[in-house]
């Protein structure tokens, strides 16, 4: 997997850099939300982001790494988010797994526990890409409150906006082709596109 560090410390970056490539991984990086976002979008063999929270502009609090993670995951929800933060409250916790976080590590992390984290993301995404590709499955990760018909409501179109979004990323935004794979029609597809703003990046 190619896999994108996301870390504003110039002096903890070369070290995760160097302790991915030693276990045989292409790294990238990138020292803030907006810079990894551009990088994400223009680069589909990135799966794999390894993300501090404390992010500028505000490094000493979680929004813009919370707000990279969000991000990332509605663009393309398939792309694996390994959270690496001194942060332990649980407030932080939380907002992360709401966010679509795949795993969570708090610093200083030890050279096993990035290789086991790293192995599951494998994992799960080598068995994600057989349902896609043998069965049309997409497995989805959706975080809902189902307390009230409407939270019931907007799971279910957050389900289908993951489903489109990640067709239209696999066949680099060909409609015909995405069409083709939804088993649906290009003009009902062109109507979810605009429904729901599903934007494709600028080159």
């Amino acid at each position: 997997m190619r896999i994108l560090i996301v870390e504003d410390d110039p002096n903890l970056r070369p070290l995760e850099r160097e302790l991915l490539e030693s276990m045989g991984y292409e790294v990238d990086e990138a020292t803030n939300a907006d810079d990894a976002l551009a990088m994400l979008r223009g680069d589909p063999d990135i799966e794999l982001v390894m993300l501090d929270l404390g992010l500028p502009p505000a490094p000493q609090d979680i929004s813009e790494g919370i707000r990279f993670l969000k991000e990332a995951m509605l663009w393309n929800h398939t792309i694996k988010v390994i959270v690496v933060s001194g942060q332990g409250h649980q407030d932080a916790l939380m907002r992360c797994v709401e966010g679509g976080a795949f795993d969570i590590l708090t610093k200083p992390f030890r050279r096993a526990a990035v290789a086991a984290s790293l192995e599951r993301a494998a994992l799960y995404r080598n068995v994600g890409k057989q349902l896609r590709d043998h069965g049309k499955k997409h497995p989805v990760t959706v975080v809902a409150d189902a307390t009230s018909e409407e939270g019931l409501k907007l799971a279910r179109e957050e389900v289908m906006v993951k489903i489109i979004r990640s067709v239209l990323v696999e066949t680099s935004f060909n409609v015909s082709e995405s069409a083709r794979r939804l088993n649906i029609t290009r003009e009902h597809l062109y109507y979810f596109i605009k429904k729901y703003g599903i934007d494709r990046p600028a080159d």
